[in-house]
């Protein structure tokens, strides 16, 4: 099993999980090294190498310009902080928007202070949100899901846990900060809470998984969970990954979903390439951008598929006057010689 230990301030010496705080996860001030997150890697993947250098807190140690947070995102992380009972504190703006000058001063006090702020309203619906999570999760088929809102003691659990480990690609520091880690005698369970302002129905999480590329995640998180717990990949324990999404807006309903086998296999492809690419990196230095070249846009089938659709259908189109213009051709028409036979 793997060690458990509280994060000290010090750089750690042995991969294991570790009780830090968000920040603290964020800067990479727990790997000896720079560590490799899912986030990075995900710029590895879609962007670029110098993306991902860029965004990386201690590669580019620039002074980075300060966000504050959207008005979804405080949402999101205040209901994280009260379904996983974190002790991070929230508070009620009594103001109904952010545009008067008290109301953007308080917010950006709570920012310096790691206080959530949420406007009246925001704070009615955060409540609503909680009261749907406690009523439909509390009957949900999963304990390790009910066991979020009843208090159920399912094994042992760690909320908010930072796993940190030595991949075996290169020994490079990885990192991941996992909502809540179930441990059971013959189960570990990855769940991953996420709030959406979009829908929530079975087959729209679905499509946001993979839209969102949410199986690179559940590859990466697994990825570090076996290398820290080796009973797993000598099935002595299973291992489970669950995301409970839920709609930020009215009904606020929940939808517990994971991934089929042909989607982890695909995470663990992401993951695998992610990590090699950060292993090159790393051991050359060398962090390029976009390719020089010039791309040639290749057109999806589907824009052929709706403009035919569209001459076909819509009226505007119908009944246009004939155009003289014939399409230009890259490689002018040659008519093949007929073969005549002997």
């Amino acid at each position: 099993m793997a060690d458990i230990f509280t994060f000290d301030g010090k750089p750690i010496s042995k991969p294991g999980l570790y009780i830090s705080s968000e920040a603290d996860y964020h800067a990479d001030r727990l790997c000896p090294t720079p560590s490799l997150s899912r986030s990075i890697g995900q710029k590895l993947l879609d962007e670029s190498a110098r993306h991902a250098w860029t965004a990386h807190p201690r590669l580019n140690t620039a002074t980075k310009p300060e966000e504050a947070p959207q008005k979804r995102a405080e949402i999101g992380s205040a209901a994280h902080a009260l379904l996983l009972s974190q002790p991070t504190k929230i508070e009620m703006i009594d103001a109904p928007t952010y545009q008067t000058n008290e109301a953007k001063r308080r917010r950006i006090e709570a920012h310096k202070t790691g206080v959530i702020p949420l406007l009246k309203e925001d704070y009615k619906l955060l409540m609503d949100m909680m009261n749907v999570a406690k009523r439909e999760l509390s009957v949900h088929e999963e304990s390790v899901v009910r066991a979020l809102v009843t208090g159920e003691q399912i094994g042992e659990y760690y909320n908010e846990i930072t796993a940190c480990w030595q991949d075996v690609v290169g020994g490079h520091w990885c990192r991941a900060r996992i909502d809540r880690l179930v441990i059971e005698p013959k189960r570990i369970t990855v769940i991953d809470y996420k709030t959406t302002e979009m829908s929530a129905a079975p087959d729209s999480v679905q499509k946001a998984i993979y839209n969102n590329d949410y199986e690179l995640q559940d590859g990466f998180y697994r990825r570090g969970i076996r290398q820290l717990f080796p009973e797993i990949d000598r099935h002595e324990i299973a291992l489970d990954f669950l995301f409970v999404v839920q709609e930020q807006k009215p009904p606020h309903e929940i939808t517990v979903a994971r991934l089929d086998v042909p989607g982890r296999q695909i995470g663990e492809k992401k993951a695998s390439a992610a990590i090699r690419l950060w292993d090159h990196h790393i051991t050359t230095n060398e962090w390029p951008g976009y390719p020089s070249q010039t791309k040639t846009a290749e057109m999806p089938a589907w824009t052929e598929t709706r403009w035919l659709a569209r001459e076909i259908e819509d009226e505007r189109l119908q009944n246009l006057p004939f155009d003289p213009m014939n399409p230009f051709e890259e490689v002018p028409y040659r008519p093949k010689p007929i073969a005549l036979p002997c």
